[in-house]
């Protein structure tokens, strides 16, 4: 009987688990578009992340003009100016990834 307190201490003792570093989780990570974008401009950056990667992945020059997704936005007209911006955002980020931290392979599993 005398087991059972000892055993709720430790457990007591130890407290939650510690907060993720500064810039992970889902709303934080590398690629989470910037918060101040709209619905249009985060569809953008999100195509433009996924862009760079298979721009990687056929060995094609990092440019955003590769991408038909970037010349004919899949957008209404008075949209294209806002997609593309977040779209060369993303994709800059994108491809800073591949080359810098993230080897090039499943962003998003795609």
């Amino acid at each position: 009987m005398m087991m059972a307190p000892f055993a709720t201490q430790a457990v007591a003792q130890q407290g939650p688990p510690p907060p993720p570093p500064s810039g992970y989780g889902p709303a934080y990570g590398w690629d989470a578009p910037p918060r101040e974008f709209q619905e249009i401009q985060r569809q953008g950056f999100h195509d433009g992340i996924y862009g760079a990667q298979k721009d990687f992945e056929n060995h094609r020059r990092p440019t955003p003009n590769n991408r038909d997704e970037y010349r004919r936005p899949p957008v209404s007209p008075r949209d294209r100016y806002a997609y593309r911006m977040g779209f060369e955002r993303g994709y800059r980020i994108g491809w800073d990834h591949i080359m810098n931290r993230g080897g090039g392979y499943g962003f998003y599993g795609r």
